[in-house]
């Protein structure tokens, strides 16, 4: 099967035209991962949310540069030619904001006895993290999860807006994964990822005395990868959207020619 010339995440995957399609098969990788490890004690749940996102519409190519739809044309009394006025185009181009409702599924670990929610493992979508609505909800959730006795794993894959609040600034990075354990207080373990770097394998707590099971994210994107075949979707001839910096644009153009030979 065909596997993603990058290491870790690839970037190419961020496009608004195929995230969407990403984040649901990851979280469904996710799951199949953990089941196995999770049993007999506990079980993983897919959780929907349906999230209202506010989407800017392009205006269509054909509008650019179109010719004025209406002249006018007036015939002086005493002047034997013809006078042409053309309306002049608009001055400005705006956007049409569009509402539209977005599926966004998270999991839920159970410990299966009891039915109580052990750990939630949430991975970013533009809605999360675009400043507005959608962005304060999450950040309600999610402080919601962190005040009780609930482990947090948030996963932000996506290079594109500001990074989730955290009392310091972490370092400067392409992505980032964030692994909360509830029994360590407001202390949790943050993994900044460059996009030159492999995945890393996440510890998902549970109740003590269980230890972690892991949560490998680099096999579930790779699987995820092969399983829809990206590689039928993504033309790796144009640069990513959004584009990499100049230095790990001009690394990715050199990983891409090998891999293409």
């Amino acid at each position: 099967m065909p596997r993603s010339p990058f290491p870790g995440m690839d970037p190419y995957l961020e496009s608004p035209d195929i995230w969407p399609d990403v984040h649901s098969s990851l979280m469904y990788i996710f799951r199949e991962q953990l089941i196995p490890l999770l049993a007999p004690n506990y079980i993983a749940e897919l959780q929907t949310q349906i999230v209202i996102d506010r989407v800017w519409e392009n205006p269509p190519a054909a509008a650019k540069g179109a010719v004025p739809d209406v002249t006018v044309t007036q015939k002086p009394k005493r002047l034997h030619e013809t006078v042409v006025i053309a309306a002049p185009p608009a001055p400005i181009e705006l956007r049409v904001p569009i509402d539209m409702s977005v599926e966004i599924a998270s999991i839920h670990i159970r410990q299966r006895e009891k039915d109580r929610v052990v750990a939630v493992i949430e991975l970013l979508s533009p809605v999360n993290k675009r400043p507005g609505t959608g962005r304060q909800e999450y950040l309600e959730k999610r402080a919601a999860f962190l005040q009780t006795g609930v482990h947090f794993i948030e996963i932000d894959l996506l290079r594109k807006w500001p990074r989730m609040p955290f009392d310091s600034e972490p370092p400067a990075s392409d992505y980032l994964a964030m692994a909360r354990n509830a029994y360590e207080g407001t202390k949790c373990l943050v993994w900044p990822i460059g996009v030159r770097q492999s995945l890393p394998t996440l510890p998902v707590p549970l109740l003590r005395p269980d230890p972690d099971v892991p949560l490998d994210m680099g096999a579930a994107l790779r699987t995820a990868y092969e399983r829809a075949r990206y590689d039928l979707r993504i033309d790796y001839t144009q640069p990513p959207d959004p584009p990499l910096s100049p230095e790990n644009a001009e690394w990715a153009a050199s990983l891409l020619a090998t891999a293409s030979h």
